[in-house]
């Protein structure tokens, strides 16, 4: 029968090694995926801020009968107001047309703060225009 004295441990360090890239693939998904939740929490923030502004019309237009039209100030405060609510960083301003809300939120990662990457950032954009219809 054959000695197996120059084997031993050979199979441990392939169970580390297995188990280090398990460990890293569950670290990219679960903090890939709290990355997406959080995009799509920055991109919904901001579209419901831009709908908030939206709401902003000029009462002396709807009280005469004229058309529907947005006070731009008014428009820009109210955004502003609604991401001060839901605690995310962000910008609104009025383009000529329409609002533009820009949304920014940082979260700490679970996993990949063992690999040096300790947060991510992401963006998130939404728009408002006030169409009349007669």
């Amino acid at each position: 029968m054959r000695s197996l004295r120059g084997e031993r441990g050979s199979t441990s360090v392939l169970i580390l090694g297995l188990s280090i890239a398990v460990l890293v693939g569950v670290g990219f998904a679960v903090d890939g995926t709290r990355k997406g939740l959080a995009y799509s929490q920055a991109t919904s923030i901001a579209e419901e801020a831009a709908r908030a502004g939206g709401q902003a019309l000029r009462a002396r237009a709807l009280a005469t009968g004229a058309d529907a039209d947005v006070d731009p100030q008014l428009a820009v405060v109210e955004a502003q107001r609604y991401l001060t609510v839901s605690g995310a960083d962000g910008t609104a301003h009025w383009d000529g047309e329409r609002l533009v809300v820009e949304t920014t939120i940082t979260r700490t990662t679970v996993f990949l703060g063992s690999v040096g990457i300790a947060e991510f950032t992401v963006h998130g954009s939404g728009t408002a225009a006030v169409v009349s219809r007669g």
